[in-house]
Formats: C-alpha cells, sequence, structure tokens
C-alpha cells in the first residue's frame, strides 16, 4: 500500500513539475527574447526533459507496482491512447529543444544574439500544441480511473 501510495505522490509531483515547467516556457519564449532567455529556455527545457522521462518511469512502476495491476492498465486502450498523448507531446517537443539548444549555442557565441522572431513563433505553436495534449491526459486518466476501457 505504501509502495502504491509513494508512486501516485512522485507521479503528481512530476506532472506539476512538467505543466510548470511548460508554462515557464510559454512565458519566456516571445519575440523579441534575447539570448540570455534563450540560454534560460534552454536550461528548463532539459529540466523538461527530465520531468518527463522520470514521469513516464514512474507511471510504468506504478502499472506494474501499483495497487490496481498491470493487468488493469496494459488490457485498457483507454491506459494505451494515454500513452499515445503522451508520446505526442515528447514528439512535438523535440523541434523545441532542437531550436533551444542552437539558440544557446549562439547566445554563447555572439553577445547581442536575438533567435529571428519567426522562429521564435514556430517554437511558441509548438510548445501551445504540447499544452493542448497535455490538457487530454488527465481526461483519460479519469476515464480510465473509472474503469471506462476495460
Amino acid at each position: 500500500m505504501m509502495a502504491d501510495l509513494t508512486l501516485a505522490a512522485l507521479h503528481f509531483i512530476l506532472i506539476f513539475a512538467l505543466v510548470g515547467i511548460l508554462g515557464a516556457e510559454a512565458a519566456l519564449v516571445r519575440e523579441g527574447m534575447d539570448g540570455t532567455h534563450a540560454n534560460r529556455v534552454a536550461v528548463l527545457d532539459r529540466g523538461y526533459g527530465a520531468a518527463a522521462a522520470l514521469l513516464l518511469v514512474a507511471g510504468f512502476l506504478r502499472v506494474f507496482y501499483g495497487a490496481k495491476g498491470a493487468a488493469f492498465y496494459l488490457e485498457n486502450p483507454v491506459f494505451w491512447a494515454k500513452i499515445a498523448a503522451f508520446m505526442l507531446i515528447a514528439t512535438l517537443s523535440i523541434p523545441p529543444t532542437v531550436r533551444f539548444i542552437a539558440w544557446q549555442r549562439h547566445a554563447r557565441k555572439e553577445s547581442g544574439f536575438r533567435p529571428a522572431d519567426t522562429d521564435v513563433r514556430g517554437v511558441r505553436r509548438l510548445i501551445i500544441a504540447q499544452a493542448a495534449v497535455l490538457l487530454v491526459i488527465p481526461v483519460l486518466a479519469g476515464v480510465m480511473a473509472r474503469g471506462y476501457g476495460l
């Protein structure tokens, strides 16, 4: 019982961290941002990736060591829809991560570096898309928790 509680708490803490970091990225990535902001976003994004990876690990630990048992999850198409949504978010996060790394490198080389506004707008759209897909996951979790899909 304690393992289930610990894993659930860890899972929720990581979800909140992921949402917070994504919100911070959305706030920082804006037209006219400078090299300092680009560096901050790149550092934040590494935290976002770490939180996402740990969230996935914690989630699968819940599947195999949680109170409901693996069959509850693995045989449920709603669970797999949740995983698909998470993977879509991961896929949407790749281009921004690549941009953030490039911006950080440019900012280190050029003191007055500013990312192009068109790049910033494109990255911002992908951050917003990640947030939109992220909203689907708790809905699916609620559906799954009530036994739908079994």
